[in-house]
């Protein structure tokens, strides 16, 4: 049976993810989480010192959930190319879920933006690490160092998301970003779209 502590900090993990997605992390006060929780601001500052770190733990929360998604989702994919759409579509699909003030707030704090990058290379690392492993032993791609392209395309993504981020303007942008990133990611340079 869940304690009444527990259910206190369920909730508190809610509202404060509710908030912080919608309005992002400046515009979002202790006090506001805590009434929207039903619960005193005294408590929060129980399971969280500051509310940076109830951020980073929100947005990580909702990184681990995303990261358990996507590994499922995988495993029920078979060959290698449909598993890197399944992928890049995924990742068009989830920059629609969450406000410009939420990317730009992460984007504008640099301990929570590396708290956050810290984890998500991690995710990121094992799932690219598992496809081109996986790809490889289905001959489907050339046999590469797995560690290498991991890391070298976790650069790419980091490089650019870091080098554009901060000029983007709209949520619209976001969206066009990814979609236009993933596309040369899938496609480079050389073409091989709809048989260019």
């Amino acid at each position: 049976m869940i304690s009444q502590s527990e259910k206190k900090y369920i909730r508190l993990m809610e509202k404060a993810e509710e908030l912080f997605v919608s309005l992002g992390y400046k515009a979002v006060s202790m006090d506001q989480i805590a009434e929207a929780a039903g619960i005193s601001k005294m408590t929060i500052y129980r399971y969280f010192p500051s509310k940076e770190e109830l951020f980073i733990k929100t947005i990580l929360s909702i990184a681990d959930r995303i990261f358990l998604n996507i590994k499922e989702e995988l495993e029920t994919i078979d060959g290698t190319l449909e598993k890197i759409d399944f992928l890049l579509n995924f990742g068009i699909e989830y920059s629609k879920k969450y406000s410009l003030a939420l990317y730009n707030d992460i984007m504008e704090n640099p301990y929570i933006l590396e708290k956050i990058m810290k984890e998500k290379i991690r995710m990121t690392k094992d799932i690219f690490h598992d496809i081109i492993r996986r790809g490889m032993e289905r001959g489907e791609i050339r046999k590469v160092d797995e560690d290498f392209v991991s890391h070298m395309l976790i650069i790419l993504i980091e490089g650019i998301g870091k080098g554009y981020f901060n000029k983007i303007t709209s949520k619209e942008e976001i969206e066009d970003f990814v979609e236009k990133f993933y596309d040369f990611l899938k496609y480079g340079l050389l073409g091989g779209k709809d048989g260019e």
